[in-house]
């Protein structure tokens, strides 16, 4: 977090953003002249704020709103002087307004002081760290996104805001390595947009998706791209959707071979005949080649095949009660050879070397794959589940997030080699943004045991302290 400096270099959104990343605790100062705006921060979040300015006091505030007449403020001000309480207490005392309706003005009051450094276009800024705040500081829970959302609303027009998230039909996708800051947007209207994310809906689909209303939707789109939780992808929508689609089918391609035939109907052992026949009749619509027969499915066509053949022998076999019974008694017999990849550790290097490769040129799509038929080709190295797991933590073109996958995937990279700290720490990162801080803590104490110097997990364990 950047100490001093200027509203010019470094917008105040992006300040809240870092205070909140850091979950830092103390005190932003800004100045603008003679106008002095203090904004109180615990453990990343604004709790109180004061300023200077004339219009910012609750006198002026509750004038405006039409509660007071200028007589009545005249005398509480008189009684302020007079017994050295708080303006809102002698509005009580008076009958003025309602204890309840106190509270409400002095949230309101904290808060319009905030939105109003929003509209500045400079000033100079100063973050004194653990400062001791006053006794005339009250905690209030204040919403991190609420706050950003009405701020960004004064500051920029809604032609802005369009500028800022680009034209209607962009693809929008989830920024890589974000996870960390999804707490702020959780049980938001930003979390809502950004799980609309998954490199397919268009900027219109989004706003159309969202049940928000366009003004409402594009602030919220807006918000979330100027503080990194999402980014304009390349290309138009048919070809992103063409290459999600290609991407799921490769996905179950990729799978094919680690899988009996029952799972290749999405089944289990147990299946009915009248489930088998249904499980066929779902996949052989969504999957059957001919559906694929427009110049922007060429590529997909092939694919569809593949797949529509696969299951189709499956279906062949599990449908007739003969073949099926058959094929049960091979399973429980353990005769794989023909269900399961034979194990190549060397084409599994060179898939997982593949993978690295593409993560390095930020090509995530296909470094999934890779990282993928790694860990079908040699399923008992660790690094390969954690390379695959990385990637389901994070959101890219034709792929939403998994953590629940992440998670899978850590465990068993764990399982196969318990002394890699960093699985520890990708764990206790998941749960901290589950906000179950005591398993986070466990398991940034347990990379800290298999390598004391590991710095993440130090870091992460000082943020802890804070919350905590």
């Amino acid at each position: 977090m950047v100490a001093k400096g200027r509203l010019k270099d470094i917008p105040f959104l992006k300040l809240l953003m870092n205070l909140y990343t850091g979950k830092s605790t103390g005190i932003l100062r800004l100045t603008n002249g003679p106008e002095v705006k203090i904004v109180y921060v615990s453990k990343g979040k604004p709790i109180f704020s004061a300023s200077n300015s004339p219009s910012d006091r609750m006198g002026a505030m509750v004038l405006r709103l039409g509660l007071v007449t200028e007589e009545q403020l005249d005398t509480a001000l008189k009684e302020v002087m007079k017994t050295g309480n708080r303006l809102g207490t002698v509005l009580v005392n008076m009958g003025i307004i309602t204890p309840e309706q106190l509270f409400d003005l002095v949230i309101k009051q904290v808060s319009e002081i905030i939105y109003s450094i929003f509209e500045l276009d400079d000033a100079e800024y100063n973050f004194i760290e653990n400062a001791h705040f006053s006794n005339e500081v009250i905690t209030l829970d204040l919403s991190m996104w609420t706050l950003m959302i009405e701020g960004i609303k004064r500051k920029l027009s809604p032609d802005k805001l369009k500028e800022t998230i680009g034209p209607a039909n962009a693809i929008l996708l989830t920024t890589p390595g974000m996870m960390h800051d999804l707490g702020m947007i959780k049980g938001t209207d930003g979390e809502k947009a950004y799980n609309l994310m998954d490199g397919t809906r268009t900027l219109n689909e989004i706003i159309a998706d969202s049940g928000m209303g366009e003004l409402k939707a594009i602030q919220t789109v807006a918000l979330l791209k100027l503080l990194g939780f999402i980014f304009q992808g390349e290309g138009k929508k048919e070809t992103v959707a063409t290459s999600s689609l290609m991407s799921e089918i490769e996905q179950k391609l990729d799978q094919f071979p680690t899988m009996n035939l029952f799972e290749k109907l999405g089944l289990d052992v147990s299946a009915s005949k009248e489930q088998i026949l249904s499980a066929f009749t779902s996949l052989s619509k969504k999957y059957n080649p001919d559906k694929f027969v427009d110049s922007e499915f060429k590529e997909v066509k092939p694919l569809a095949l593949k797949l529509y053949n696969n299951i189709l022998e499956a279906f062949t076999v599990l449908y007739k009660d003969s073949t099926r019974g058959k094929y049960i008694d091979e399973i429980n017999d353990q005769e794989k050879s023909v269900l399961f990849a034979e194990s190549d550790p060397i084409l599994a290097r060179e898939n997982f070397e593949k993978g690295k490769n593409f993560v390095n040129s930020r090509n995530y799509k296909e470094a999934y794959h890779a990282f993928k038929n790694a860990i079908i080709n040699d399923p008992s190295i660790s690094e390969y589940y954690t390379a695959q797991a990385i990637l389901e933590s994070m959101g890219f073109e034709g792929h939403t997030v998994d953590i629940d996958a992440a998670e899978k995937l850590f465990l068993k990279a764990i399982e196969l080699n318990t002394a890699e700290a960093r699985n520890y720490y990708y764990l206790g990162v998941i749960y901290k943004n589950k906000e179950d801080y005591k398993t986070a803590r466990g398991y940034f104490l347990k990379a800290l045991v298999h390598n004391p110097d590991h710095r993440e997990s130090k870091k992460q364990l000082e943020l802890l302290d804070k919350v905590a």
